[in-house]
């Protein structure tokens, strides 16, 4: 609430003692907006149902809860004594009034205006919604300024359903106690405590006291304790932890056997389950952990049996590891019995398949499987020939059966299909997707600064027909740019670059002068993204490319930290390393902090061709040489293969502006940043290679203000929300985004310009203000669609306090519908350059 994270339009109240000054949107902690604070209309009671609510749209882990009352600049006096809260979230369908560890109903508030008091809640609470209800012992006038402390509830368990636990001997209640769901002979549809990050000890009693077990026992049922977890996406589950009692002495036991099974549709569960033996161990009672792997099995829910050992299974916490498939499943049908089969009565005296084969109906089924299969094979045999005729349109199979299928630009197509006037479509750049065939070299396109992993994932099909070794660079593949409103063009394998230089930049030459009369334009327009001479910047990425050495970076230097992203193509880890290169090649004895990316492989047949793509991306990323990008210092080629860059002490640079107390960052320190940003993405543009997500996530920042340009923060799960999914395509950065890059799937170092005025905008409002935050995403991509028409609707950022003029003026320009009239971020630069002359640093 205090950072605005939080729109205003999520915070709605029941009523408002006056809707200007006093209005819900003005009940944030710490701020002081208007009148200063929520209040309710009518004055509290203990029977008051006023209520100020907080919509998280998406299940979150709400660990504290704070409140101050309506300090209004020492005017105010009002305040609430105690509050109740109340929750919300899909799977529950109802509102659930919050109990506290000790059944409490009622959390204590304030008894001033102006301190926070702050509740730890315990347990948690799991919501996509909140209520503050204020509460009065006596009748008085009551404000409130609010914050949720907590965090996306990324696990994905929606519910889970379990036996009602059972008491002991001596009255201990080994039930979950704190569960929000159906109360019954079983526990459905609802979140508890084998969730809440509570791990029991070895105490039976004590643990007892506060709840952390639950139990059954095996005289008291006659089936065995069944868990049926349900998650809010199919995922692929690797390994699941239950955290066990063992207090053999006290009859209480490990359980010997679990069988785990997997359902995509909830109601039949798949056969084959996994089997997973305990060893009986009568020697030590302490807790422990079992750790069961899963082996990639998928499923949305996952039973799991316990089988008894001893009279009592005690359970305390269950931890699953997964992450969500890629793909389209369909639920499990229950297959029919041998006795249900008996009942089909069969035809006259003919045994029941002589009587299906002569079935008009039966044949007819048959005999169009078989055609609908011979059709697939030939189309799949059709396509394989056209994606080896048509690389040049980097295309892929699955990208022109979505344009037979007559998409259009008017419904949203990000794979950028047009009409022309003779009715033909044509590809302007579809979008990448993991599982589709990509031309070679979409580095080069998509920008090695975009997201490596997905780069090298993209080739994987390209080197099997290309034997190139990494040390020959004459035999390189090289991408040629072309002018900014087409694709850039791949040039299929050289034998010799050396020998058909020439011959290349000729024919590129060509291309260049055809598309310049299409389009009637002048390639010596003062904006043109062009470099003057193509030969040279071959010539100059040749040259990198042969001088550059990737050593290799020894395993036993590495000491991981953290775990920094995580996405469909490979993890990053923040890690700490010695015998780090400098630039000028000395090694540095001192341990510093770097990134370390590890590429996700099958390890299979094609593990030789991975090797090759990872080697020959690692060379293009090491040849890029700018003090503000993050450059590669080495790689670990051994399995699981990795790529180790810099990383800075501060972290990225959202984090670091948003952390950062008002007032503490100068405008010229902003102005400083804003400028290094500039020349990394004027290097990168200088080569024609595009970045295709620049943003604050993405920019790393170190000691004395320092800034390098990364991709870390594309897959990192806390901004998540900065990305919009479309059709299980890679999520998109939906507001950072030129229009052409959403609504035609086209890339170029335009639409970076465009990204680059988005992220003026967050580094001016110390990233505090979402672009765009008084729209939702549905109504951004509308906006954009008005440029798309250039009906004069689009609206701009609007320009945020303390923002100077000239600047906004400059991120207005970068806005423009057409690319052309964009500035350069050679220009950019410069007028940064001049702009922080007359700041004091």
């Amino acid at each position: 609430m205090e950072s605005g994270m939080i729109p205003d339009r999520d915070i709605t109240a029941s009523s408002s003692f006056n809707d200007g000054n006093v209005a819900p949107q003005n009940g944030r902690l710490n701020q002081e907006i208007k009148g200063g604070a929520w209040c309710p209309k009518p004055q509290i009671t203990t029977e008051s149902t006023e209520w100020l609510e907080i919509d998280l749209h998406n299940v979150h882990v709400i660990t504290g809860a704070g409140t101050q009352g309506r300090f209004g600049n020492g005017q105010g006096a009002e305040y609430a004594e105690a509050y109740i809260l109340e929750y919300w979230r899909p799977k529950l369908g109802k509102w659930v009034r919050y109990r506290a560890a000790d059944g409490q109903e009622i959390l204590s508030g304030n008894t001033n205006t102006y301190l926070e008091k702050k509740n730890h809640l315990e347990p948690p609470i799991w919501a996509s919604k909140i209520r503050f209800i204020p509460y009065s012992s006596h009748r008085r006038t009551v404000c409130m300024r609010v914050e949720l402390y907590g965090c996306y509830w990324s696990v994905g368990i929606v519910s889970y359903s379990i036996p009602k636990g059972d008491k002991r001997s001596n009255g201990i209640e080994l039930t979950d106690m704190i569960y929000d769901g159906q109360w019954g002979d079983e526990l459905r549809g609802g979140l508890g405590q084998l969730l809440d990050g509570q791990f029991g000890g070895d105490e039976i009693r004590e643990a007892a006291k506060s709840s952390a077990w639950v139990g059954w026992r095996n005289d008291s049922r006659p089936n065995p304790p069944v868990l049926i977890f349900e998650f809010d996406k199919v995922r692929e589950f690797s390994a699941v932890h239950l955290y066990c009692n063992n207090k053999f002495m006290r009859d209480v036991q490990v359980f010997s056997e679990a069988i785990i099974t997997f359902s995509i549709g909830g109601r039949h569960f798949q056969d084959e389950p996994i089997r997973y033996t305990t060893v009986e161990d009568n020697i030590f009672e302490t807790s422990r952990n079992v750790s069961i792997k899963l082996h990639h099995r998928i499923g949305k829910w996952v039973r799991i049996e316990l089988r008894f050992s001893a009279r009592w299974i005690l359970i305390s916490e269950v931890l699953f590891d997964s992450d969500v498939a890629q793909g389209n499943y369909t639920p499990e049908i229950l297959k029919p019995t041998t006795k249900d089969k008996t009942k089909i009565p069969p035809t006259k005296d003919l045994p029941i398949s002589t009587a299906r084969q002569e079935d008009p109906l039966y044949m007819a089924i048959v005999v169009g499987v078989l055609t609908a299969l011979v059709i697939l094979l030939a189309v799949a045999v059709f396509l394989i020939i056209h994606r080896h005729r048509h690389r040049k349109c980097f295309a892929s199979p699955l990208a022109k059966t979505a344009i037979a299928q007559k998409r259009t630009v008017e419904n949203y197509n990000p794979c950028g299909t047009s009409m022309l006037p003779e009715n033909k479509m044509i590809i302007e750049c579809p979008d990448v997707k993991s599982d589709e065939y990509q031309e070679p070299y979409q580095a080069l396109k998509c920008a090695p600064y975009f997201n490596y992993s997905t780069v090298l994932l993209e080739m994987k099909d390209f080197v099997k027909d290309s034997n190139t070794a990494l040390s020959d660079s004459s035999n390189y593949d090289y991408a040629v740019p072309e002018l900014s409103s087409a694709p850039l063009l791949t040039k299929r394998r050289l034998d010799s670059l050396s020998d058909r230089a020439t011959e290349l930049v000729s024919d590129h030459m060509e291309t260049l002068e055809l598309e310049t009369r299409r389009s009637a334009g002048s390639i010596r327009s003062k904006h043109s993204t062009r470099s003057p001479s193509q030969q040279e910047v071959l010539i100059d990425l040749k040259r990198r490319l042969e001088n550059t050495n990737v050593i290799e970076f020894p395993r036993h230097r590495l000491r991981m930290i953290s775990k920094l992203a995580e996405g469909a193509f490979g993890t990053v880890y923040v890690a700490e390393a010695d015998g780090v290169p400098e630039y000028n090649g000395t090694i540095t004895s001192e341990k510093r902090l770097v990134a370390v990316k590890f590429l996700c492989h099958d390890a299979s047949a094609k593990e030789r061709y991975i090797m090759e793509d990872f080697e020959r991306d690692v060379r293009i990323l090491a040849a890029l040489s700018s003090p503000h990008l993050a450059r590669v210092l080495g790689a670990c080629r051994s399995p699981p293969l990795a790529v180790v860059l810099e990383y800075l002490e501060l972290g990225d640079l959202c984090a670091f502006l948003r952390s950062s107390p008002a007032g503490s960052v100068s405008s010229g320190t902003l102005l400083h940043i804003a400028t290094q940003v500039a020349a990394g993405m004027h290097y990168l543009e200088s080569l024609n290679f595009v970045h295709r997500d620049l943003a604050t996530r993405n920019i790393l920042i170190g000691k004395g203000y320092q800034i390098k340009i990364s991709d870390f923060g594309t897959d990192n799960e806390a901004y998540a929300c900065d990305y919009y999914k479309v059709d299980g395509r890679i999520p998109l950065p939906l507001r950072w985004a030129a229009w052409e890059s959403v609504l035609r799937g086209k890339y170029t170092t335009k639409t970076d310009v465009w990204a680059f005025a988005v992220t003026l905008h967050e580094i001016f409002t110390m990233c505090r203000r979402r672009p765009y935050e008084h729209l939702n995403d549905a109504e951004v991509l509308e906006n954009l669609s008005h440029h798309q028409a250039d009906d004069g609707l689009f609206e701009c950022i609007d320009r945020c306090p303390g923002l100077p003029r000239d600047i906004y003026e400059l991120m207005c320009e970068c806005w423009r519908r057409d690319e052309i009239e964009r500035p350069t971020f050679a220009e950019i630069n410069l007028f940064l350059q001049r702009k922080s002359l007359g700041y004091p640093s």
